[in-house]
């Protein structure tokens, strides 16, 4: 027996990550670099599921679909929330609609497109999410496919695509309100659908609860970013900072889920429940330490951080700090994701100019530095990214990006190079893509100056990162890096000298 309505999401996002979400991260890398064996086992295990197929733990945003479903009265046993892998113990010819979460169903976001870029391949995400939908139960019956998440834009800008993998309709940004009001058209065959749907920006009262756990924990803090960064999509978001009942709420379902840590996501944890881009510490404060002290959370951390809100602020990263435990035998680091983007504050003044606020555009580098090694002393670990080939981009502004990395050298960080890609919906949508060719012996040197960066970090940072992981995983990766570390480091080199770049 299938269900009428099925949710579920490509392979690479049905895992727990053995616990360490920023594997997850790992699905950038092009299939073929780490053998499928090896990266299903090591990085990116299948999530657990039940006797129907059900996963147990899931994706934030698919969660949220359900949600949204159940609350405006869709039957339980209608809908599931299921693990890829077992789509044949869910769909049926009872299947009216396959609703698909994406992150880069294409392969061409950033992250992946600049890794596709360097080392060739295809990217893993799409690898999966194809094999999903050629599957024999999606092929056999037929169901109406809808695809929505974050790389839903891929498809939307690519209709040829979207035909060729068999996806009727795409669901641009929320589906709170967008979702329900969809399906219920689906299933009652309200006549021809558009291709592409703009999700309606749902109020806070229309986001409803979700009520299963998900992947370590995550739990949406705020939505929408005041930034307004020219290349990136959350940008274009209404912001609001959800409430702590209801946080708290989805910190209890976790728990009962079994969770024992929570990660807060929002764009900018520290402009929770602020006034625009003035950081609200108590309120921030309040957050952490009521989650933390929830029965049951062990642990809690955030997916992200402005650098400027945390050097706006400092006595609210130390408070938060303290309220986690940070820097003690429990809990001796937390990560959390910032964008550096530039060491230019010509192009944070042409691209990003809110990135830097309530500090001037020329303070770029300072505010990156100060806020580096603030987040360091207060045992936060920066997991940045820069990109590469901004419109408008000169040797002078990659110059000043590669000196800026350099100085970052004692403060516990990991620094990720990308490639500029366009992406639909936002400022820069129509500008050119940085790809490979046109990459000059200045980038090479800025690639290699972020590696070692990085591989100079990365045995120390995993020492902290992995030390709760069963002790295969700690061997592995340790192995890894121990001996992959030096193999590494000497192709970086001398790839940055083959094309001319200064080390």
């Amino acid at each position: 027996m299938g269900y009428k309505i099925v949710l579920t999401c490509d392979r690479t996002m049905a895992s727990n990550y053995h616990g360490n979400m920023f594997f997850g991260f790992s699905a950038c890398l092009p299939q073929g670099v780490l053998p499928d064996w090896f990266y299903y086992s090591v990085f990116c295990p299948g999530g657990n599921s039940d006797a129907d197929g059900r996963l147990i733990k899931a994706n934030y945003g698919t969660r949220k679909v359900e949600a949204a479903l159940l609350a405006s009265g869709f039957r339980r046993e209608d809908v599931i929330l299921a693990h890829p892998d077992h789509l044949d113990k869910v769909v049926s010819e009872d299947t009216k609609i396959l609703s698909i979460s994406a992150n880069d169903p294409l392969g061409i976001g950033p992250a992946t497109s600049t890794f596709v870029e360097l080392w060739g391949g295809e990217g893993r995400m799409a690898v999966k999410l194809r094999q999903l939908l050629r599957s024999e139960p999606v092929q056999k019956h037929r169901p109406f496919v809808v695809l929505g998440g974050p790389g839903a834009w891929q498809l939307a800008i690519h209709p040829e695509k979207r035909k060729e993998l068999g996806v009727d309709c795409v669901v641009m940004g929320e589906g709170d309100v967008t979702a329900p009001k969809l399906f219920r058209r689906i299933m009652d065959n309200g006549g021809d659908l558009p291709d592409v749907i703009e999700g309606e920006v749902a109020q806070d009262h229309q986001i409803a609860d979700i009520t299963g756990g998900t992947i370590c924990g995550i739990i949406e803090a705020t939505r929408g970013c005041a930034r307004s960064c020219a290349f990136c999509v959350p940008s274009l978001k209404k912001v609001r900072s959800r409430p702590l009942s209801t946080i708290l709420s989805e910190v209890q379902v976790n728990v009962d889920a079994g969770n024992r840590g929570v990660i807060l996501h929002g764009e900018d944890i520290f402009l929770y429940q602020s006034d625009g881009l003035a950081v609200n510490s108590n309120a921030v404060v309040n957050l952490f330490d009521r989650v933390y002290h929830v029965p049951g959370v062990k642990w809690v951390s955030a997916s992200h951080a402005s650098l400027s809100s945390a050097m706006s602020s400092p006595d609210t990263v130390r408070r938060v700090s303290e309220v986690l435990e940070l820097g003690t035998e429990k809990h001796p680091t937390k990560a959390l994701q910032v964008g550096i983007e530039t060491g230019s504050p010509e192009l944070i003044r042409r691209h990003m100019k809110g990135k830097v606020y309530p500090f001037k555009p020329s303070e770029w580098p300072a505010v990156v530095v100060g806020a580096l090694r603030l987040l360091h002393e207060n045992h936060f670990v920066s997991c940045a990214t820069i990109i590469m080939g901004l419109p408008g981009e000169t040797q002078a502004h990659v110059r000043e990006t590669i000196d800026l990395i350099r100085s970052l050298r004692p403060y516990q960080s990991i620094v990720v190079p990308l490639m500029f890609t366009p992406m639909e919906t936002t400022r820069l949508e129509y500008a050119s893509p940085f790809l490979k060719k046109d990459l000059t012996a200045s980038h090479y040197e800025l690639l290699n100056v972020c590696w070692n960066h990085n591989l100079d970090w990365f045995p120390a940072l995993w020492a902290n990162y992995g030390r709760d992981n069963n002790v295969i995983i700690k061997a592995v990766v340790g192995a890894l890096l121990k001996f992959g570390t030096p193999v590494v480091r000497f192709r970086v080199n001398r790839t940055a000298r083959k094309h001319g770049a200064g080390i």
